[in-house]
């Protein structure tokens, strides 16, 4: 736990049946990577500071506006990042600041707290990707979770699996202490939140008249 609340930095690999993450991110809420929702597509993100650029795909485009109108907006920004703020609505706004934030991760995943009820308890030898490592489980408030923690060198947590009823979801965590990628894309491949929101605007003008 000592060694997961002192990380300045780490990247988190999370599978679950709704949603996937690949993810650095750091104290700062400073984050990059990729988030998939299984058939409905993914987004690449880039979090620095309060700005972000987000990258959906086609499929997701697809699914989230559906019909000509989600295929003119896959068109329209076809391998390009959409740039804006992390508190606009549009681009995820709190739920994205919460992706990013490393401190929330670590209270999800217990570190937050050692003591009182549903302490970690010890198990046996295991091992993951190549890498020895000792299980650790807690339950607490009908929730289990597993964790791998690596036997040689410090002692990082290297995977975690959390079972609350029906729910189970997997993640593995590494890179410790290394930087998030901080290069922005290219000014030729971003676009300002304003055309979303534009883009929106003239779907919205179009409904109507499509009905009459």
């Amino acid at each position: 736990m000592k060694e997961l609340n002192s990380a300045s930095s780490l990247r988190l690999k999370m599978k679950a049946r709704d949603l996937e993450l690949n993810l650095t991110l750091d104290e700062k809420a400073n984050c990059a990577g990729k988030i998939t929702i299984p058939g409905k597509g993914s987004v690449k993100l880039i979090k620095r500071g309060g700005t972000v650029w987000m990258k959906p795909s086609a499929a997701f485009w697809r699914h989230e506006i559906g019909g000509a109108a989600g295929e003119s907006a896959a068109d329209r920004f076809k391998g390009r990042y959409i740039k804006g703020s992390s508190d606009e609505a549009l681009l995820g706004g709190n739920g994205l600041a919460t992706a990013c934030d490393l401190d929330a991760f670590r209270a999800s995943a217990g570190a937050d707290t050692e003591r009182g009820p549903g302490r970690w308890k010890r198990g046996g030898p295991t091992e993951i990707k190549g890498h020895d490592a000792v299980a650790v489980t807690r339950v607490r408030d009908d929730v289990k979770v597993r964790m791998l923690v690596a036997e040689h060198g410090k002692p990082y947590p290297l995977k975690l699996e959390r079972e609350a009823g029906p729910e189970h979801d997997q993640i593995r965590l590494g890179r410790y202490d290394r930087p998030v990628p901080d290069k922005a894309p290219p000014r030729e491949k971003t676009v300002d939140v304003s055309e979303l929101r534009e883009q929106l605007g003239e779907q919205e003008q179009e409904g109507p008249s499509e009905e009459v």
